[in-house]
């Protein structure tokens, strides 16, 4: 091979390589002493009818050593569901309204512990107790809460943090990591939940959509046995939180949706 062809080969070989995804950078660094708003909205058919379930909490960062605290409370819980189909949802969750918890995160965005973990705890076990003697033993409210007592009784301390903290680390889904803008997005493995009662494995890729100042822009199209999901994500690219997140999960002929926001407190 003379040298002329040599470079030229060389040369027709580095075009024909597709360019390197670029690699984004997504920081972790929440607003400090500012109230946020974090509203979820769930829409899940039952009895053949589409029912709505909404949860409103607050939230607010502190900084502490490395990471942050999470100062967060339930404030309220609504439904437009039946007595009887809402009975679960507000068994599992009145409890915890008007419980302020404070979880520590790391300087990566994962919760990692609870301050005085006891007292949070003991407070909703009264919260239950106190909504399950308002209702007769043979009502469905007073099932639901009785099944819900039966989880909480069975939780060890970790399984306290992971179910008190599950509704909240999605925020953080993202923190202190990289997203690649290419067109062939990334591989992703990660389980389903509700309403399937039981995780499922789901497989697919996470993909960027767009790049904006206030946001990025992602997408997820997972499947699984018996079961497909859409995820759609709004990213700050200041802190690092997750700002809206969109799920439609079909199983069969049912399919759940679901929206996150979070905004500053009005």
């Amino acid at each position: 091979m003379t040298p002329t062809r040599g470079f030229a080969t060389l040369l027709l070989a580095a075009v024909a390589q597709p360019a390197a995804a670029e690699r984004i950078a997504i920081p972790f660094a929440p607003p400090v002493g500012q109230q946020l708003a974090y509203d979820i909205d769930q829409h899940r058919p039952i009895a053949g009818q589409e029912s709505r379930f909404s949860a409103h909490r607050t939230v607010r960062f502190e900084r502490v050593g490395d990471g942050y605290q999470l100062y967060a409370v339930l404030r309220s819980l609504d439904s437009d569901a039946s007595d009887a189909a809402a009975a679960s949802f507000r068994a599992a969750l009145t409890p915890l309204i008007g419980v302020e918890m404070r979880f520590y995160l790391d300087s990566q965005g994962k919760i990692i512990a609870l301050d005085d973990d006891e007292a949070v705890w003991s407070a909703v076990e009264h919260g239950l107790e106190t909504m399950m003697a308002q209702f007769a033993p043979d009502t469905p409210r007073h099932r639901a809460a009785q099944s819900v007592r039966t989880l909480f009784d069975g939780l060890a301390r970790d399984g306290r943090l992971a179910l008190l903290a599950g509704e909240y680390q999605p925020l953080f889904l993202f923190a202190a990591s990289e997203v690649e803008d290419g067109a062939n997005g990334r591989g992703v493995r990660t389980m389903a939940g509700s309403p399937l009662g039981r995780p499922v494995p789901v497989e697919g890729v996470l993909t960027l959509q767009g790049r904006a100042a206030d946001g990025l822009s992602l997408t997820e199209t997972l499947a699984g046995p018996g079961v497909d999901v859409q995820m759609h994500y709004n990213v700050s690219p200041v802190t690092g939180l997750v700002t809206r997140q969109g799920r439609t999960l079909t199983v069969g002929t049912r399919t759940l949706s679901e929206e996150r926001v979070l905004r500053p407190a009005p």
